[in-house]
Parts: structure tokens; C-alpha cells; sequence
């Protein structure tokens, strides 16, 4: 009964019923999209390293190793070796191992050198492999893959010749023009660093640096620069070098590929005799992969406690819930915003009531008169509230999966940020619940207010 006479008031003010029902569906869409957005990018933030059981780099903070190797925020306190890295590949308990070696930069953007590992080891998110939108990986010494980032923004197409500069600002004076190389692979869009990432051979950056400071035959040429066949002959040194560095490296490759197919039988990090290449590039972090994740504790506590080479070994996961642990300040003021528009919403829910009520002032006399008790005025007055409320949420949903599905392939491809589709969860029940609550305690006052002015002026017309 209550609820009829209820739906028939709203429904004899439709207009002012369906402005205010917007009003809060408004709200509503505005406090659940800061919500969800705050969860997805938590999500897209824990989610930009999966599948690495372990990163090890020099001994430094676990917070500053996951961010210059992973976020490629800030710099490494030291290299970690070659030899270091061929003994934790070649461990019994390591599955697979990648080379990660920072310094040099493109256009602001961080040249990473590795190896083809990491394309075929590397996943982010719930264990997603990196696809590649175009191209390939490099084969070459001189051959460069691009993140979607780098390629939307630089414009490169596949075959572009590409400079690197040294150092990682935007702005750099020293540019590696000896060693040009070709864009061959544009990734797909991760949402992760990746995107704005420039991959290189991880030999490349050794042969890059060698090849312009140590060259004795480049700096007698720089010297002397007498006879111009000598620039042809300094070129043909020059190649050479770089075809011995990659053709050496290619070998330690796949010495390290056997090894890890016949490992050693103890977890201890053993020296290894040195291959043509063995002290070959630095390296600022190695990401591993484990055979057995139960020994993950156990071979970071051996690395960190090995005292011939002084690293620093963290668990991904562990690290990037301490960094986000950082940014609770941000989460509680995004949730406070969120709180005071609901509130906002409510308030001109009250509003719209409190005006109303010099209109319906004859209709509760009316029921007054057949005799409606004030529990039934204040009732009829709390479904109404509920009902605009409860409408409010369930469109204010509704925008916002609507929202979501029309703007979440703009939003990656603008700012690399994955949003899924807003599900039911115990936080959006709860501001459901936190906003009906809110309706009713604020309808209570006009409610009592049209009870006793109905008492007051009764059926005379005015």
C-alpha cells in the first residue's frame, strides 16, 4: 500500500522525480568511476611485472631496484657483472634468467638492452605474453623493437634508422651516430613501463660504448686525420669488432641455453669457467624465473647473502605492494572525494523534497483525514527517498559500464591504462547501501516537517 501511494506521488511529480534521480545517478556514476578507476590503476600499477619470481640487481633499496628496473625510474648503484649473470642462469633452480642493462635513452624514452628472453619469458598483468603488433624481435646487432608508447609518439614505422643518445634524459649531448639502429618490432599496448620502452640487444650497448671510447685505431684516426682512406679503414676495424662481439655472444647464448638444460645440482652460485664472451656487457638487474616457486625464499636469501658478488635479490610482488603502500594518502583522499559528491547528491535529494512539500501539503491532510497515522506520512516519505536513491544507483551503474565500454580502447591507447568493466563488489555494495542510508536519515526531516504542517493548516485552501 504504502509503496503504490509512494510510486503514484513520484509519478504525479515525474518531472521533479526524473531531474532528481539524475542528479544522483550523476554522483553515483562519478563515485563509482573514482573508485574503479583507483582500483584499476592499483591493478594496471601490481600487474606491470608477472611471472618474475625474482629481480636481482646491484645491493641497493628493494624499492629502488624495482623502480630503476622495472619502472625505469632513477639509476642503479652499481653493474651487476656478466660473470654474475651467466652463474645465476646456469643454476639448478633457475628456469630462465634476462639481462636488463639501463643507461642510454632515445628521445627521453629508456633504451633497455636484453635478450630475446625477454620476449619469451617476460609477462605482465595475469601473465600476459608480449605480443608484437608489427614486426618482430631483433635478430641483428643493430636492430631495435619499440613500445606502442614510443611508437605513437616518435611516429616510427618499421625500417626507421634510429640514433641512440648516452645517458637517460631528454636532452643528451652525446649521441652514439656510429652506431645507427632499425626499428624491426612495434609492441602491442601493455599498460606496463614496456610501452615506453626502446629494446636493443644487450651486446649492442657494449659494442655501442666499446667501439667509440676504446678503439686505439679511432683515437689515432681522431688524432692524425691525414689521410682520408684511413676513415674507410677505421669503419672496416670498427664492423669487425662488432661482428666478433655478436658472434661471441650468440655463442655464450647458447652455452647458457644448454647449461640451464643439464643445471648443476646446488643452489649456491658457483663460479664458471669464462666463454669468448664471459666479461662481456654490464648489466643493471637480472629478472628470474624459478623451476620450483618454493624455493623462491631460499635462492633470495642466497643471493643475498653470497659474499663474492654483493647483490640484492627481491620478490616483485612484495616490493610493489610496499611502493603502493606509499600512495595510501592519495587512495584515502580519492575516497573522501568520492564520499563528499555522494553527499552532495543527497543533499540535493533533500531539496527537491523540502520544495516539495508546501505542494503536498493538502495530499497529507487528505490522508490524515482518512486516517493515515504519522508513521504511515513518514513511511510513504522514506519509500520515496529510497526509491529515487536505490534509481539513482542503478543508473549511476549502468553510465558507468556504459561509460567503460565506450572510452576504455581510448583510454589505453591514450594513457596505457587497461579498464575492465565495473563488477559487482563489496565496494560498490557498500556506497549502494551508504547511499541509501543517506537518503532515508535526510528524508526523515521533511517527512516530520510535511506531518506536522499538514496537522497545522489542515484541508482550508489558502
Amino acid at each position: 500500500m504504502l509503496t503504490k501511494l509512494a510510486l503514484r506521488s513520484l509519478k504525479a511529480r515525474k518531472l521533479m522525480a526524473g531531474l532528481t534521480i539524475f542528479s544522483i545517478a550523476v554522483s553515483m556514476f562519478v563515485l563509482f568511476s573514482v573508485e574503479h578507476l583507483r582500483n584499476e590503476v592499483r591493478a594496471n600499477f601490481e600487474r606491470a611485472v608477472s611471472g618474475v619470481d625474482i629481480i636481482a640487481g646491484a645491493r641497493t633499496s628493494q624499492l629502488n631496484l624495482l623502480l630503476y628496473s622495472v619502472f625505469h625510474i632513477g639509476n642503479p648503484s652499481s653493474n651487476v657483472s656478466w660473470q654474475t649473470y651467466q652463474q645465476l642462469s646456469q643454476n639448478k633452480a633457475v628456469k630462465w634468467a634476462i639481462p636488463i642493462s639501463l643507461g642510454d635513452s632515445h628521445e627521453g624514452f629508456p633504451v633497455v638492452g636484453t635478450t630475446k628472453a625477454f620476449f619469451n619469458h617476460f609477462k605482465y598483468a595475469d601473465q600476459h605474453a608480449i605480443q608484437f603488433k608489427h614486426g618482430r624481435m631483433f635478430d641483428g646487432l643493430q636492430e631495435m623493437v619499440i613500445g606502442s608508447e614510443v611508437a605513437k609518439a616518435l611516429e616510427y614505422p618499421l625500417g626507421h634508422q634510429v640514433v641512440l643518445a648516452h645517458g637517460t634524459g631528454k636532452v643528451s649531448f652525446t649521441k652514439h651516430k656510429q652506431f645507427p639502429f632499425q626499428v624491426v618490432g612495434i609492441l602491442t599496448a601493455t599498460g606496463t613501463p614496456v610501452d615506453q620502452s626502446v629494446y636493443v640487444p644487450v651486446t649492442a650497448i657494449d659494442a655501442m660504448h666499446t667501439g667509440m671510447t676504446t678503439s686505439p685505431l679511432r683515437q689515432h684516426i681522431s688524432k692524425e686525420r691525414t689521410v682520408a682512406g684511413e676513415h674507410e679503414h677505421e669503419f672496416t676495424q670498427h664492423a669487425q669488432h662488432i661482428e666478433h662481439s655478436q658472434q661471441a655472444f650468440s655463442e655464450q647464448e647458447r652455452s647458457i641455453d644448454e647449461k640451464q638444460a643439464h643445471p648443476n645440482d646446488s643452489v649456491h652460485f658457483e663460479d664458471s669457467e669464462n666463454t669468448g664472451y664471459a666479461n662481456g656487457p654490464a648489466l643493471s638487474a637480472i629478472f628470474l624465473g624459478l623451476n620450483n616457486k618454493i624455493s623462491t625464499l631460499q635462492i633470495q636469501r642466497a643471493i643475498n647473502t653470497d659474499q663474492e658478488a654483493p647483490l640484492s635479490a627481491i620478490l616483485p610482488g612484495v616490493a610493489l605492494a610496499q611502493l603502493w603502500s606509499i600512495m595510501a594518502g592519495v587512495e584515502t583522499s580519492l575516497s573522501l572525494v568520492s564520499v563528499l559528491i555522494l553527499l552532495a547528491a543527497m543533499l540535493g535529494m533533500l531539496t527537491m523534497l523540502l520544495a516539495s512539500m508546501h505542494e503536498r501539503q493538502r495530499e497529507i491532510a487528505v490522508l490524515r483525514a482518512l486516517g493515515a497515522n504519522a508513521s504511515v506520512i513518514v513511511l510513504m516519505m522514506e519509500c520515496e527517498a529510497l526509491f529515487l536513491a536505490f534509481s539513482g544507483c542503478i543508473l549511476g551503474y549502468m553510465m558507468t559500464n556504459i561509460g567503460i565500454a565506450l572510452f576504455a580502447d581510448l583510454i589505453q591507447s591514450q594513457f596505457g591504462l587497461v579498464i575492465n568493466p565495473l563488477p559487482y563488489s563489496d565496494a560498490i555494495i557498500g556506497y549502494t547501501l551508504l547511499g541509501l542510508g543517506l537518503s532515508a536519515l535526510l528524508a526523515l526531516g521533511p517527512a516530520l516537517s510535511a506531518y506536522k504542517s499538514a496537522l497545522n493548516s489542515g484541508l482550508s485552501v489558502r
